[in-house]
């Protein structure tokens, strides 16, 4: 699939997160520059560059004369993720509750009944793909320069676990959006403790449900080994 346009570097990793986050490229898959730069059409260049912009959102690692490859999912690094990152979003849901300005929810309230709708069509890929789309513009509310970009940086890892749980249990998808019908009454009356623990809870219950499919993983090629 060529790739052609300006901030082409930007679109390359876009491309490249989309298939770590879905699985399409696995954990410890070597990303082998010549044969990338080849399929996409592009240069080494930019390859190089969309590299270093996934390095930096923690979807790859790149080795001194070994290349890149798709860094691996481990139980450790999934809960040292939602105990930090749950902690400010926490944060930030209760920050929304009480600073919002008229027009700022308008967002989350069209978000949901979308969600509904992906959840009544069973779209669960499209149901991941609008919650984080949505998720940049509740950084706003932080009113806080390092703890948005703190946030942002972890977003697209917090996207590639949340995947796994959403393939691993479809009913993750039903708590999620009782939880984000919640939060968003919450928010709305100003309760801060009550979006807090919205957030705490969703958090929680993800958690779990990435922890037991890596559990489920681990324990298959040693069931197939016996």
């Amino acid at each position: 699939m060529p790739l052609k346009a300006v901030a082409l570097s930007d679109q390359i990793a876009d491309h490249l997160a989309g298939q770590i986050i879905h699985g399409t490229l696995p954990p410890g898959a070597r990303l082998h520059e010549n044969e990338l730069a080849k399929q996409l059409d592009v240069s080494t260049n930019s390859l190089r560059e969309a590299f270093r912009l996934l390095e930096a959102r923690h979807l790859i690692e790149i080795q001194p004369r070994r290349g890149a490859r798709v860094c691996e999912v481990t139980e450790a690094q999934v809960q040292e993720l939602y105990d930090f990152l749950f902690l400010m979003l926490s944060e930030l849901a209760g920050r929304a509750a009480k600073v919002w300005q008229p027009g700022e929810l308008d967002e989350l309230a069209r978000m949901l009944p979308q969600l509904e709708q992906l959840h009544q069509a069973g779209d669960i890929a499209g149901a991941h793909q609008m919650v984080f789309r949505f998720l940049p513009h509740m950084l706003v509310f932080a009113r806080n320069t390092y703890m948005a970009r703190s946030i942002s940086d972890l977003i697209p890892l917090l996207q590639r676990y949340s995947y796994i749980a959403l393939i691993e249990e479809t009913s993750e998808f039903d708590v999620s959006l009782r939880i984000f019908q919640r939060l968003l009454v919450n928010v709305v009356a100003r309760q801060a403790e009550a979006a807090s623990a919205d957030i705490l809870e969703y958090g929680e219950n993800q958690c779990r449900i990435v922890l037991r499919a890596l559990q489920k993983r681990n324990a298959a090629p040693v069931a197939a080994a016996q």
